[in-house]
């Protein structure tokens, strides 16, 4: 009976399955082995601790927050991260967005990471009503004050019903029912379609690293002000790292303007494209400008690379310190 079912199609069959499995099993111990020989287990890196600055604010305090921020991944190359946020006193949204904007590749990346949470009970409770901690775990029970959401999402495809749900959320929070603006909704959607042509336009980067770029789209709610705050940050090159870009500034140079501040500003009018006879979008930033300029939106500041500008108050200048990427805030008034 026995040799007969060893002799059969269907025990053939069980062996070369069996045989297959055994085979992949093997491969998978031998390419884990191979990675634990050349790799240091992040487990076994010490931390090192890394204090935030006081006024933790990109809008606010631009070079000490970035710093921040680039030293974060600086130091994630050798070590877990521990980061004191004790003894920040004033906190922005624009800063936590960015934060979770650096951490993410961080912890993908297999770096610990754990922190302290800021004593000032206004820092706190804004950090917690941002929607932080639903990226990042804590371990002492907090509060549900929904005042803010933190979306992330990769660059493929604008996303129309995000950015109704951020808008929804933000009124909501202080109105008690969802409302719509459609200036807020054009600035999202022209973010989000400016950032897959920031990709679109450093692809032999993007190749390199094999990875598609990654946005964030956030919403609070600041109740005091009576205000709905947004931010909008792109991981990615940034505007002024850009392959398109580099044309333009070989123009720019050739007129006597070095400063990228004013490309920014002629981006913002409309000016590129007429000026230099290179196609650069020029829809999406001119868009915005448009709406801060009728007051639609307030208090837009945009961070780009080594450029920070307040649109709403006509204040540009050169960074100190470079911003990895993009980052649009601006806010709408609610009744």
């Amino acid at each position: 009976m026995s040799k007969k079912l060893f002799s059969t199609g269907r025990w053939k069959r069980y062996l070369k399955s069996r045989q297959l499995a055994q085979d992949r099993n093997a491969k998978r111990r031998r390419h884990r082995g191979k990675q634990q020989k050349h790799q240091r287990p992040v487990e076994r890196r010490t931390y090192y601790n890394l204090v935030a600055p006081s006024n933790f604010s990109i809008v606010q305090n631009s070079a000490a927050t970035i710093a921040f921020l680039n030293n974060l991944r600086f130091y994630s190359a050798k070590y877990n991260l521990a980061l004191d946020l004790s003894g920040v006193g004033l906190l922005t949204t624009d800063a936590i967005a960015a934060l979770v904007a650096t951490l993410g590749p961080l912890q993908r990346a297999g770096v610990l990471i754990k922190g302290i949470s800021p004593r000032d009970t206004t820092a706190q409770r804004i950090l917690v009503g941002s929607g932080f901690f639903e990226h990042y775990r804590s371990d002492q029970p907090l509060p549900h004050v929904p005042h803010g959401q933190i979306s992330q999402e990769k660059s493929k495809k604008v996303q129309p019903d995000l950015a109704r749900d951020l808008i929804h959320f933000g009124i909501k929070a202080l109105t008690g029912a969802e409302g719509k603006c459609s200036a807020a909704y054009r600035v999202l959607i022209e973010s989000m379609s400016n950032t897959h042509n920031h990709a679109l336009s450093a692809k032999a980067k993007r190749e390199r690293s094999q990875e598609l770029e990654t946005w964030f789209a956030t919403v609070y709610a600041d109740a005091a002000r009576k205000r709905v705050c947004f931010t909008f940050v792109d991981v990615g090159v940034g505007i002024f790292e850009s392959v398109r870009l580099g044309k333009i500034r070989s123009f720019y140079r050739l007129i006597g303007l070095r400063n990228d501040t004013d490309i920014l500003r002629d981006m913002l009018e409309g000016k590129v494209e007429s000026s230099t006879g290179i196609s650069y979008r020029g829809k999406g930033l001119p868009a915005i400008n448009r709406l801060s300029e009728a007051g639609r939106i307030e208090s837009l500041i945009i961070v780009a690379n080594n450029v920070y500008a307040n649109i709403s108050t006509g204040q540009y200048r050169m960074l100190s310190v470079a911003f990895r990427g993009t980052l649009l805030y601006w806010e709408i008034a609610t009744p």
